[in-house]
């Protein structure tokens, strides 16, 4: 069959001159957003007429939906890259400063304190202590504040970037509204320069947050984030962020609240991806631990030295105080609480702070009981900085439970245990069953630790106790060592449990003055055999007898077991009475007598400064939550801090290599989606030539057509 072709050689001319022209239009347009961001190059298509001519154009965007959703997906990630190592590179350089060392005011501390016990009774030597002590003190506390001010900044920069995203989330849905209302009144154009702020918005979106996309008929594209949430939906339908912390508002959590309903779905941060995502993981997985770890350092290096200090007598003579100053912490209360004005504080117990773990706190009340004073059940979780639950070796949650025998007692004052080294208090009285408290012990606690002591001489190198063979003993036994193990003074009944022997003005309990008040404190070993020793008073009285004895070690904790031992210096009514034990070596003899006394006058003693030295190297720092604490699950305090150096470092050597990764898979992503819908000035040069010339080919055709349409009229004249 053939084809009539019912146009005229003028129609075709100019549909063709029009078609050229607009293709000449779409070039030089591609030419002029070259450097516009976000914009996307542009072809014009036409298709041919069946009667002759140029048809109807379309103008779309030259566009790989999978290129673009590559370079979309790869910049989330570098977005959450650059983010985390913006921030733990900072943290990082901070930890290896030698100017900001921690580890390095441990070892000047230490080495002060090897000098002053060299030479105790030089006061010069020992203000040398006190001051590497305040400096020790000091960089702890700058280092402290600088991760707390880090926090501040991460959660400003997280509330920016918030916001940022809410625009970025309000902007693609106002977008998605105009395209859809401009393309159905035009099927045959596409809204190009809206979908290209779109796509550049969303773009935007997805260095803040990972997002997957899907395009709907309309037109419209739908954002959810990569969980399933959705962010962009139908109808103009929105999701936006909201942060808020809850008890601490320092802890900001992410959720997002609908647009058109009140309803509020949780977020989980750290999966978020891009920029907030990279944000939250600092926070959660790098600053928020680092924070916990020097804080249960500082508290378990302070507890420790008060804990030998006391143990000694200083340059005075007097037993030793508290070097430091621990800090009490005031709980947060929750904000669903029955009263925005309940308290709960928790502290350090003494001594204890070995057992101290990483984790927080929460405290919930089960049950009020009434009494005088009243008491309350309680149940105590174990959380990890990210508020994940602290987990035991089994896997499940670490919970301790207060009921009954075990309920904790309310009212200022009264400190309650619950493990791991800490104690609670409940000073109001209106508490409410599931009341909710959330203690932080370890995360400020290294910026409020305050040196206790003002003159060198409160340093307590000596021992407090002074023991020695007589003189006329015929055996070849000698002292070879002397322990202290509780200084705690109580001179009046009835007795702190947890009293010693020391009367706290340069003596020991004498008889009538000890708990009990029959014998005194022991005074004096007097063997009546190899085997066979006597504990006696300062009177004479002979307090037990001891035979058998295996070996001469520790022999008043010998003497503790033997029936003769008074009761009341036995649990429970006296945890360690009283306080102190000798130890022998050789071989003693009947008659053979030594003596234990207060040490006065003991000055140049630095056998309590040894040990305090010695802590350099003592396990004290615990490591794993899970595990109790014990020599194998706990490290010295340089160890500690090392720990926590390396694991900063190895963190940041990962994010930087993460971080050349991601900028590598931008740069191929990107190089990918310019390929196909970036513009190319070589190209749309060519395209101008050849455009140019197929319209002066028209025009020509036109030109012709008019002349032949003049010839014709001539000739009928």
């Amino acid at each position: 069959m053939t084809l009539i072709r019912s146009a005229d050689l003028l129609n075709i001319a100019s549909s063709a001159i029009n078609a050229h022209n607009n293709m000449l239009r779409t070039t030089g347009n591609n030419i002029a957003n070259v450097n516009t961001e976000g914009f996307v190059r542009e072809r014009t298509t036409y298709v041919a007429e069946l009667t002759g001519g140029v048809g109807r154009g379309t103008t779309e965007r030259i566009l790989n939906t999978f290129a673009q959703n590559q370079l979309r997906r790869d910049t989330s990630t570098l977005g959450e890259a650059q983010a985390f190592y913006d921030k733990i590179s900072q943290l990082d350089n901070m930890l290896a400063s030698e100017a900001n060392s921690i580890s390095g005011s441990l070892s000047r501390f230490f080495a002060s304190m090897q000098t002053a016990i060299d030479e105790p009774g030089n006061l010069a030597s020992r203000d040398l202590v006190l001051g590497e002590a305040n400096s020790l003190m000091e960089r702890m506390s700058s280092l402290a504040k600088y991760m707390r001010q880090t926090e501040k900044d991460v959660n400003q920069e997280l509330a920016s970037v918030t916001l940022e995203a809410n625009d970025l989330i309000k902007t693609i849905s106002t977008l998605n509204d105009q395209i859809r209302y401009v393309e159905s009144a035009s099927t045959q154009q596409e809204a190009g320069v809206l979908r290209n702020e779109r796509d550049l918005a969303i773009q935007k979106l997805s260095e803040i947050v990972s997002i997957e996309t899907r395009t709907m008929d309309d037109g419209s594209t739908l954002v959810h984030l990569k969980n399933g949430e959705a962010l962009v939906m139908e109808a103009g339908v929105f999701n936006l962020f909201q942060i808020s912390g809850d008890p601490d508002a320092q802890r900001r959590k992410l959720t997002l609240v609908a647009s058109s309903a009140p309803v509020t779905l949780g977020v989980d941060e750290t999966d978020m991806g891009g920029k907030m995502g990279g944000l939250f993981s600092y926070r959660d997985e790098v600053l928020g631990p680092k924070q916990r770890e020097l804080g249960q350092l500082a508290l378990a290096f302070a507890d420790a030295m008060n804990e030998q200090n006391q143990l000694g007598m200083d340059y005075d003579g007097q037993l030793g105080a508290k070097l430091f100053e621990l800090p009490e912490f005031q709980a947060l209360g929750y904000q669903d609480n029955s009263s925005s004005n309940l308290l709960m504080n928790g502290r350090v117990e003494e001594n204890q702070a070995e057992h101290l773990t990483t984790s927080d706190y929460r405290v919930t009340i089960n049950a009020v009981n009434a009494g005088a004073p009243p008491t309350l059940d309680a149940t105590v979780e174990l959380f990890n900085a990210d508020g994940s639950p602290t987990l035991d070796t089994n896997g499940n949650p670490i919970v301790y439970n207060f009921s009954g025998a075990n309920a904790l007692v309310t009212g200022a004052g009264n400190w309650n245990k619950i493990g791991d080294g800490l104690e609670i208090e409940f000073p109001s009285g209106a508490y409410a069953v599931d009341d909710r408290f959330l203690l932080q012990p370890t995360r400020n606690a290294a910026s409020q630790i305050d040196v206790d002591v003002l003159r060198g001489e409160d340093l307590a190198f000596a021992s407090p106790i002074k023991a020695e063979g007589s003189i006329n003993n015929l055996g070849s036994a000698v002292v070879v060592s002397t322990a202290v193990t509780n200084t705690h003074v109580d001179n009046t009944a009835p007795f702190d449990p947890n009293t010693s022997a020391f009367d706290g003005a340069g003596g020991l309990h004498g008889p009538g003055a000890a708990p009990g008040g029959g014998v005194g404190a022991p005074t004096q070993i007097r063997f009546t055999a190899a085997d066979t020793f006597e504990v006696l008073d300062s009177a004479g009285t002979v307090i037990t007898t001891v035979t058998g004895a295996a070996d001469l070690r520790n022999l008043l904790e010998q003497a503790k077991g033997t029936p003769g031992w008074p009761a009341a210096f036995s649990p429970p009514a006296q945890a360690d009475y009283p306080g102190y034990d000798i130890s022998l070596e050789g071989v003693p003899k009947a008659g053979d007598t030594f003596s234990i006394g207060y040490n006065t006058d003991g000055v140049d003693d630095n056998r309590n400064g040894l040990a305090l030295a010695g802590l350099q190297d003592v396990n004290t720092v615990r490591r794993d939550a899970s595990k109790p604490y014990s020599d194998q699950n706990a490290t010295t305090f340089h160890g500690a801090y090392a720990d926590t150096v390396s694991s900063v470092g190895e963190k940041a050597a990962s994010a930087n290599i993460e971080l050349k990764a991601a900028k590598a898979m931008v740069q191929q992503s990107t190089d990918w989606f310019q390929s196909v819908s970036g513009v190319s000035l070589d190209e749309e040069a060519a395209n101008l030539i050849r455009f140019q010339q197929a319209y002066a080919a028209s025009a020509r055709i036109l030109s012709t057509a008019q002349s032949l349409f003049d010839t014709i009229l001539s000739a009928a004249r």
